[in-house]
């Protein structure tokens, strides 16, 4: 039996709450919770995603970066491809930039990637471990 029953949630820390509920609400089709100045949750019957801002004083035109402690991304699981097309369909239309659907040789999956408002890369994987 694995220990974990899968991820319980995730919480982004960004910088315009209302900006990153519209970002992923809209790409991912969450259902958006009660309205709060400091943080804003969304789900679907697999995922919780949290929306908060900065607990302290935020720094200064401080944007996502990979290459420091923490997060490196964040990966959602699809069940086929059809929402991999849809996903770039969706992002296209935002104007959000992506190179579509791509082929990840070690994971020997196929999935999406973009940015979301604050660059935290996001992608979209084709998977059925869940």
């Amino acid at each position: 039996m694995p220990f974990t029953r899968g991820l319980h949630h995730v919480v982004l820390t960004v910088t315009d709450i209302e900006r990153s509920a519209d970002f992923y609400s809209t790409i991912f089709k969450l259902t958006v919770g009660q309205d709060d100045d400091s943080a804003r949750c969304m789900w679907d019957d697999v995922v919780l995603l949290c929306l908060q801002r900065s607990p302290h004083a935020p720094i200064p035109n401080d944007r996502f970066d990979e290459n420091r402690l923490g997060l490196d991304h964040l990966a959602f699981a699809v069940p086929s491809r059809i929402e991999l097309e849809e996903t770039v369909a969706t992002l296209r239309a935002l104007g959000v930039d992506t190179a579509g659907i791509e082929f990840d040789p070690d994971g020997q999956s196929e999935y999406v990637c973009f940015r979301d408002p604050d660059n935290i890369q996001v992608e979209v994987y084709v998977s059925d471990r869940l």
